[in-house]
């Protein structure tokens, strides 16, 4: 995920602005997708690692307001 330059709303200030990962639905629906495949024995914790499943939170970097969500589906 690309981190953007915009300006913030709260503090009026141009920054770029800070990309922070975190579990999202998408993580839990490819879990469940790996341990009905029969990935159980560790595998199906990969999506919980792996950056391109989170959803990415794009925060400004002077008052950490947070600017975007990009939420991540299964139809990207």
């Amino acid at each position: 995920m690309c981190v953007a330059l915009t300006t913030c709303p709260s503090c009026q200030t141009q920054v770029t602005t800070r990309v922070d990962y975190q579990i999202g639905t998408l993580v839990w629906l490819m879990c469940l997708v790996f341990v009905l495949c029969g990935l159980v024995l560790g595998c199906c914790l990969i999506p919980f690692f792996v950056k391109r499943f989170k959803d990415a939170y794009h925060t400004c970097p002077q008052c950490r307001q947070v600017l975007h969500v990009h939420r991540r589906s299964c139809c990207q």
